[in-house]
């Protein structure tokens, strides 16, 4: 992926972002899940074919920020043997997500749950895989949210973060303004925990990579 530099993007001012963090209204949480599915559910794709090139064991694989449950959904069929698990605090798109997967006839191996990404009720080391995607500029305390993703994920685990970018493109998407430049999202990174990676970005989107 290429690198997008412009000197200008820093000049654009942060905005918060512009809808609940948490999505609580459920109309919202459904027309928010129809316009981000094939995102999501590619998203999936990619993340599960990164795992196969880099011969991937299926093990536990813990999406962080879970929203609506499409990716989740793409990795329990990529990896039959996987167990998947899903954490968000909305409890509308979790019930979009547990609707999803009994549709999908995935009810027993992957399982949504509301839980805090700043605080993530599981033990050290216990996923294989962790992929947490468009949440580092929505949460209060970034930060602690890394460094409990490091605590869970296994000293040979698999890792992808990835979220918005902040650019020009905000004078014509809000929400882009409400993202993290990528010098700001590698500082960030810096003051974490979290195990050293390969950062990425085009326009769009700036991602971290770790593959064992």
């Amino acid at each position: 992926m290429f690198e997008y530099n412009n000197p200008g993007d820093k000049n654009m001012k942060r905005i918060p972002p512009t809808h609940d963090p948490i999505f609580g209204d459920a109309i919202f949480a459904e027309e928010y899940a129809r316009k981000h599915q094939k995102m999501a559910a590619g998203l999936g794709q990619e993340f599960a074919q990164k795992l196969r090139s880099r011969g991937f064991r299926p093990g536990r694989i813990l999406d962080v920020g879970c929203g609506f449950g499409a990716t989740n959904i793409v990795l329990a069929q990529a990896f039959p043997q996987a167990k998947v698990v899903g954490i968000d605090l909305s409890e509308p798109l979790l019930r979009l997500a547990g609707r999803q997967a009994q549709a999908a006839g995935l009810g027993e191996r992957v399982r949504f749950e509301k839980a805090d990404v700043h605080q993530i009720p599981y033990d050290d080391n216990s996923f294989d895989a962790i992929i947490n995607a468009n949440m580092v500029h929505l949460v209060d305390e970034p930060v602690r949210m890394l460094d409990e993703i490091e605590r869970v994920l296994s000293p040979t685990g698999y890792l992808l973060i990835i979220d918005l970018r902040r650019s020009w493109l905000g004078l014509v998407e809000k929400e882009v303004r409400s993202a993290l430049t990528l010098p700001e999202a590698q500082a960030l990174f810096k003051e974490s925990r979290l195990r050293n990676g390969v950062f990425t970005s085009n326009l769009l989107w700036w991602r971290f990579e770790f593959y064992g």
